[in-house]
Parts: structure tokens; sequence; C-alpha cells
């Protein structure tokens, strides 16, 4: 087990306890959904114990144990975002569907906050190489416009925040500890509690939500071009 380089403080654990839970039924009442509300409760409770366990900050096995958690979630979230659950959430105001990436505001203040503490490394946060804050504001700043903007200037907001999402998980993935790093120093802080929810829990309600918005505005051409 890689401990922590820094003891995190309680603000900080806290803030991301409550960041995971907020987004868990943010989605569940969105879409009027208990089972969803459990089923998101019991995937916090499943990788916040794999990470309690320690398993997750052993980075020496080749792929890495925290690969083989975030690989499949990632790729569970496309599927689940092109499935029934997908199309439900397609059916919700395209100005929700904008504006709740502004959750990333608070993410990236966190992950900030957990450079400053030392508990992160500081390529993951504005002061290094993450920008994905610009993506938080921008939907804050266009959520009350939204009906006002053209579908295409929403397909290529969505596009360049989908972008600076894929360049984080980029970095953090090279700043892991494996033959494979290219950046320092490590990135061993997302492999412990409670801040594995950062990749396992924003990063894909960050994911799912950029292909819904494809989803919503793409279906309608599909349509009228007869597929």
């Amino acid at each position: 087990m890689t401990p922590l380089p820094a003891q995190p403080g309680l603000i900080l654990q806290g803030g991301f306890v409550a960041l995971a839970i907020l987004l868990i039924a943010m989605f569940a009442l969105a879409l009027k959904s208990r089972w969803l509300f459990f089923a998101g409760v019991a995937w916090l409770a499943f990788t916040g114990i794999i990470a309690k366990t320690g398993l997750l900050s052993d980075f020496a096995s080749l792929p890495p144990n925290i690969a083989l958690l975030l690989v499949p979630t990632f790729a569970a979230t496309i599927v689940l975002a092109f499935s029934k659950l997908g199309e439900r959430l397609s059916l919700l105001p395209l100005t929700f569907l904008v504006g709740y990436q502004a959750f990333r505001i608070p993410v990236e203040l966190l992950i900030h906050r957990a450079v400053q503490e030392g508990v992160a490394p500081p390529q993951m946060t504005w002061d290094g190489i993450n920008f994905d804050i610009l993506s938080g504001i921008t939907a804050l700043l266009l959520f009350p416009f939204v009906r006002r903007i053209p579908n295409w200037g929403i397909l290529v907001w969505n596009t360049l925040a989908l972008c600076l999402l894929i360049w984080i998980v980029g970095v953090a993935s090279l700043s892991f500890p494996t033959a494979f790093q290219q950046l320092e120093p490590d990135n061993i802080w997302v492999a412990h509690f409670p801040f594995i929810w950062l990749p396992t829990v924003a990063v894909t309600s960050a994911l799912i939500g950029h292909l819904v918005v494809y989803q919503k505005l793409l279906k309608p051409l599909n349509r009228a071009n007869g597929k």
C-alpha cells in the first residue's frame, strides 16, 4: 500500500463525501428513481470499501489495481450513456444537462485544496496543467441562455469540455507511479478513500453528461436524415 504524502484535512475529506452523495442524489431526483439512488449508494460503498482496504494503492502490479477498477468503470459509463438510462437522461431539459456540469467548479476547488495540503500532485490543478474548471465556469455562464444558443454552439461547447475532461484523465493516468509514468510528482491520492470518488463518481458523472448531450442533440438530425 502506498500511503498518502500528507494527512488530508477533514474539510477536504468531507467535501469529497458530500459531493459524491450530492451527484448520486441529483441524478436520482432528476429521473425520479429510487433504484438509481440505491444503486449509486451501493457503488459508493463498493468503491469506498475497496479503497479503504489499500488494494487500489498498490501500483507495483501490472496493470495496477486501480486500472482494473477504472477502465471497466469508464467503459460501463459509456455503455450506460447509450442505454435506456441514457435515453431517459436525454429527455431532461438541455438547460439542466448543460448547467449541471457546473459541479466541476467545486470539484476543482477541492482538488486545488488537496494540492495545497500536499495530498495531490500540483499538475492536477489549474496551477499545473488541469484546465477543467473552465468547463464548470462556462456551464454556469451558458445554462441560462441555452435556449437562445443554436445546437451547433452547444455541441462545440460540449466537445471542448469533453476534451478538457479527457485531458485531465490523461494527466492523472500519466502521473500514476507505473512503468508508463510521464509526469511527477506521483498521483496516488485518488487510490485512497474518499478521493477514489473523484474518478469513479465525479469524472463518470461529467462523462455521461457529455455523451447524453450528444445523444439529445444528434438524434433529431439522424431522424431528419432518415437514420
